[in-house]
């Protein structure tokens, strides 16, 4: 027999906590690194391309713009979160607050002690587990309109034209995403 939380009741009240949370302002601090993600899929299901862009408390910038295989868009965006994480892992970040537009993984990773979305299990456990690697993640949702960096950096790398520089070894001063 399923354990209690995978009831539809409880499904639906950690899906309600999940989306509040996900909205929530993430509280300033000067150590955290900050962090958007993309990943599209063309078409759905298709080629898939992920973007991230990463930024450091002493202005790095950090570019992913790669292709990652074929598979959905909800492929795309968890595979754009983890390489998100992976970079920032790598660089030493200990804080960091991420933002996405896909509701679908953002709710998804929130929602604890729940099942995931059907079919992004195993993304979902990589993404949990390189979290739990960090001192402390916000993940929260934004608006597509507030993620076009990163949507550039996925379509970009759909496009096929990755260019020198992208990946977590490239750094430079780092202005705000528009």
């Amino acid at each position: 027999m399923p354990p209690s939380s995978s009831t539809p009741r409880t499904v639906a009240l950690a899906r309600a906590a999940a989306e509040k949370l996900a909205r929530r302002p993430v509280p300033p601090s000067p150590s955290a690194w900050r962090g958007w993600f993309d990943g599209s899929a063309t078409p759905n299901p298709g080629r898939i391309g992920i973007g991230a862009l990463l930024l450091g408390p002493g202005g790095e910038r950090v570019e992913i713009s790669r292709h990652a295989g074929d598979g959905t868009s909800g492929d795309a965006e968890y595979l754009a979160l983890i390489a998100l994480l992976e970079a920032a892992i790598e660089l030493g970040a200990r804080e960091l607050a991420v933002y996405g537009d896909s509701q679908v993984v953002v709710q998804d990773v929130l929602m604890a002690g729940v099942p995931g979305a059907k079919g992004l299990e195993e993304h979902r456990a990589r993404a949990l587990g390189l979290m739990a690697r960090l001192d402390g993640v916000a993940l929260r949702w934004l608006p597509r309109h507030r993620n076009g960096e990163a949507d550039r950096l996925s379509q970009r790398a759909i496009a096929g034209t990755r260019q020198a520089g992208d990946g977590p070894a490239a750094r430079a001063p780092a202005p705000e995403p528009g």
